[in-house]
């Protein structure tokens, strides 16, 4: 049976999806804490199929955010709470036992969504300026991560790259994704398919952007009156999703790019491989983006309002 377990902080700057096997799962919740979540050599984590290769940053910035070093070794930082499917954990049991049946596909799995809160820091705050520019990207970075989140979803739909034809527009993508063990060809239509480890990475991408559909929809649609209470989903309000993002350390960019590939906005683009590394392509993705509303126009204080009246709505 297969184990996943979504890491993130509080605030949702980061998170990562790290699958584990049964005999992982079966450790000590402190161990698997110490021994994966902390792993030194993140690398392996990713050659094994551990982690997704675009979500390294966020585990070495989550990493940041939970541990500290004496001259001992590592050490979890005593301001670091964990909770787990919403409840305390006992980190001398197995974490198997902090985890629920899912199902996704048919296929039926163990899941655990562990969220980290440092208690050092004011509520709403932001994690600490090095754990935030470890998850930081250029936007040369950015392109070529959403470049490969694009080509594994197309492949992922069906999409049939002929492996007997020269595809000069994606060879490097090709090459990568041979190198991470991600696609393999499917012999009976000579083309590629995603491997297990490939359908993986692919999940989390769609995982990530259902997580930020469940977070930050509901500021899809904002009517605030003058008393200054807002008004959700009224068919009158204003889209304030990318200043919420950008209040909440999401990258606007990667979180448009996600809702896309979520939506099945490019399912149906047929010349993707000859688009697919160009800026233009980007640009008009990223014009709404570019357009929105910022924290600034807003006001930061007034966003933090609407955010707080959003999220006591949700936890509703």
């Amino acid at each position: 049976m297969q184990y996943q377990l979504r890491l993130s902080d509080a605030g949702e700057n980061h998170s990562c999806v790290l699958t584990l096997d049964e005999a992982t799962a079966n450790q000590y919740a402190i161990d698997v804490v110490f021994d994966v979540i902390g792993a030194e050599n993140i690398d392996s984590l990713v050659e094994a199929g551990v982690l997704p290769a675009g979500q390294v940053d966020d585990l070495k910035a989550l990493q940041q955010y939970i541990f500290d070093r004496d001259e001992q070794g590592l050490l979890i930082k005593e301001s670091a709470v964990f909770k787990g499917n919403g409840r305390d954990i006992n980190p001398d049991a197995p974490l198997k036992n902090a985890c629920t049946m899912s199902e996704r596909d048919g296929m039926k799995y163990y899941r655990l969504d562990l969220v980290v809160t440092d208690t050092s820091l004011p509520a709403g705050a932001k994690p600490t300026q090095q754990a935030t520019s470890a998850g930081a990207q250029s936007p040369a970075n950015l392109m070529e991560d959403l470049a490969r989140a694009m080509f594994l979803h197309q492949i992922g739909i069906g999409f049939a790259i002929d492996v007997t034809k020269d595809n000069t527009d994606i060879d490097d993508l090709i090459a990568w994704a041979e190198k991470e063990q991600y696609i393999e060809i499917d012999v009976k239509r000579a083309a590629y398919k995603l491997t297990e480890r490939g359908k993986r990475v692919h999940d989390s991408y769609i995982e990530e952007a259902q997580n930020l559909i469940k977070k930050f929809d509901i500021y899809c649609d904002v009517d605030v009156d003058r008393s200054g209470t807002a008004h959700f989903d009224t068919g009158a309000g204003r889209d304030l999703r990318i200043a919420a993002f950008e209040m909440e350390g999401v990258d606007p960019f990667r979180a448009r790019f996600l809702l896309g590939l979520n939506d099945g906005e490019w399912d149906k683009l047929s010349n993707w491989p000859e688009l697919i590394h160009q800026e233009s392509f980007y640009a008009d993705i990223f014009a709404p983006v570019e357009r929105a509303a910022s924290i600034e126009e807003i006001g930061e204080d007034r966003l933090a309002a609407i955010m707080d009246q959003g999220k006591a709505k949700l936890r509703q």
